[in-house]
């Protein structure tokens, strides 16, 4: 899988190289890809994370509440008529939950490839799929083995972007994960556990 993801990252670093060589400047905006679409261009975005644990067998943490955390990554748009385009990111973020006694940290490389409904030229909706790969993971501040746990995850990410100031970006999104956070128990034993990873992102974008 890890090397499907390799091959995904460089897909995109091919795509923002390309938007860089052919992208908009005040002379050529409106011959190029990126004219198609209002909100389309190359940026960067981050904010803050919300996330937590879900599954029927969620309720094996015990209690648990979201942990505030954060993502940061860069993002390419291009446009494919005035109301659609598509938008590849890459993104480095923090899902996990916090319990009474500790809190659980997962770090992922995510790269979500999101359809962008066009609204109005300052608003949009985003869906698409995503994946990532777990570099690691920490119970409270130790590092913890990644070994029991599934490191490849793939979802479904949703949400809404208000475009301001021409080149700024304020959305919100939830991602929901559909593998399944471990595959093993602390004794090295295969299990089939229903516990997924879940997230809402808020977040600040500037376009360039």
């Amino acid at each position: 899988m890890k090397k499907q993801l390799i091959l995904a990252l460089f897909i995109l670093c091919s795509l923002t190289s390309y938007a860089q060589i052919e992208g908009p400047n005040p002379i050529t905006r409106n011959h190029n890809l990126f004219s198609r679409s209002p909100n389309s261009g190359l940026g960067i975005k981050g904010g803050v994370n919300f996330a937590n644990v879900h599954g029927s067998d969620a309720d094996r943490y015990g209690s648990t509440d979201n942990l505030t955390s954060f993502h940061a990554g860069i993002f390419a748009q291009f446009g494919v008529s005035e109301v659609f385009s598509v938008q590849p990111e890459l993104l480095y973020t923090r899902r996990g939950f916090e319990r009474q006694d500790s809190v659980f940290r997962f770090d992922y490389l995510e790269l979500p490839i999101l359809a962008v409904f066009n609204i109005s030229d300052n608003f949009s909706a985003h869906l698409g799929p995503q994946v990532g790969i777990m570099m690691s993971t920490k119970q409270e501040d130790q590092e913890v083995n990644l070994e029991p746990y599934n490191t490849f995850d793939y979802g479904f990410a949703a949400g809404l972007e208000g475009k301001f100031l021409e080149r700024f970006r304020l959305g919100a999104r939830y991602v929901h994960g559909f593998a399944d956070l471990r595959k093993e128990d602390d004794a090295g034993n295969s299990i089939d556990q229903n516990v997924k990873t879940g997230v809402i992102q808020v977040y600040l974008g500037i376009g360039f």
